[in-house]
């Protein structure tokens, strides 16, 4: 099996709260690591900055459909994006912040089960085959080089994913992650600080590149409705504000712009707006994220005649939620939307197979969700 080496670099740029954040540029060939240290105070804008040279230089490359980037800068590029919330996903190293139920050798949680479930994740993430992937709940970086291992063998060289990026909050348990077959540049991670350092949850910005085209990323992961609070409405409040600044900010830029993410709220807790409040996407936007700008962007969970899409990606009270989201602006379309509700990750009631630890069974207890978009 060929391995895929890393690159990662250190860097802090959450807006209130300290993030360990972590940049990995991975290379096919050999099992050496290049290991690359960045100030988080000094040299986090400069870290941006070299990213985003590092990745539009790569774009002369061989791309992954095996042909050299070449077309035309205004020419519009497809990528299928996937996003997977993939329900506590540690690895089989204790490190003391783990979740109790997996934090000795009495949970049964063991290296063989870690490897029998990573091997599961990777032929859903095989079988679905996106171009870019977002992930919710997993421990931490290395584990996405033991993704890009088991799927090195299954595609070509060119077709690998060879980018990769994960932030946590410092000392939390579980962290968000993306993987790319394209270049991935001007990565930033955002936070706040909700007087509890482990509520923190960040949001990933990045950048992907496909010949000549940009696509900006937001990845979500908003605090849970388990033993619901008045303050964890408050966490998710304050997340939707942050990330309605983000998007609007980086709308001034004329950019596309997708955010994805488990935001454990369902759609029909958004705001909806009835009709189009522009004409700069191709969708008509018909959520509006409020913040002390409010933003309007396209949920394609939303059907045409208002009804929407089932399945959901999420069964809870005997009922389907859609709280796993794609929420897109600007000059982007986004077509073939659904949550992936037939494969191997399906149980035989249709619902999501969940991970099951104590007989090291099932695969998630949400559904992936995914769209081809065009920017």
């Amino acid at each position: 099996m060929k391995k895929i080496n890393f690159k990662k670099t250190f860097f802090n740029q959450g807006l209130f709260a300290a993030i360990f954040a972590v940049f990995l540029l991975l290379f096919s060939c050999s099992e050496s690591k290049d290991w690359k240290t960045v100030s988080p105070t000094t040299q986090g804008t400069e870290q941006e900055s070299e990213q985003q040279d590092d990745a539009q230089s790569e774009q002369q490359e061989e791309s992954p459909g095996g042909q050299t980037e070449q077309k035309s800068e205004s020419e519009p590029q497809s990528l299928k994006i996937m996003n997977w919330n993939l329900q506590t996903f540690f690895d089989a190293v204790y490190d003391g912040n783990e979740y109790d139920e997996y934090k000795n050798a009495d949970s049964g949680w063991t290296e063989e089960k870690y490897n029998a479930r990573l091997e599961r994740l990777a032929s859903v993430i095989k079988t679905i085959d996106a171009d870019v992937i977002t992930f919710e709940e997993l421990e931490k970086e290395e584990q996405l080089q033991d993704i890009a291992n088991r799927l090195a063998g299954n595609f070509s060289s060119s077709a690998s994913y060879k980018k990769a990026f994960f932030a946590a909050n410092y000392g939390s348990s579980l962290g968000c992650a993306v993987i790319s077959r394209y270049p991935i540049g001007e990565t930033s991670v955002h936070a706040i600080d909700y007087g509890s350092p482990k509520s923190t949850r960040p949001i990933i910005k990045f950048s992907v590149y496909k010949e000549g085209r940009t696509l900006t990323i937001f990845v979500n992961h908003w605090n849970s409705k388990r033993n619901d609070s008045a303050f964890s409405k408050t966490c998710r409040e304050k997340q939707e504000k942050l990330l309605a600044k983000l998007m609007s900010e980086a709308s001034a830029e004329n950019q596309p712009l997708l955010a994805t993410g488990d935001f454990n709220m369902d759609i029909s807790e958004f705001e909806l707006i009835e009709a189009s409040i522009n004409n700069s996407i191709e969708n008509d936007e018909n959520i509006m994220l409020n913040g002390e700008s409010d933003f309007a962007v396209y949920s394609p969970w939303i059907q045409e005649n208002g009804e929407y899409q089932t399945p959901g990606s999420y069964w809870y009270n005997n009922d389907w939620e859609r709280i796993d989201h794609f929420f897109a602006a600007g000059n982007i379309k986004i077509e073939d939307f659904c949550a992936e509700g037939s494969g191997e990750w399906v149980y035989s009631n249709n619902h999501p197979y969940y991970y099951s630890l104590k007989n090291n069974q099932g695969y998630s207890d949400h559904f992936p969700i995914t769209c081809k978009v065009t920017f």
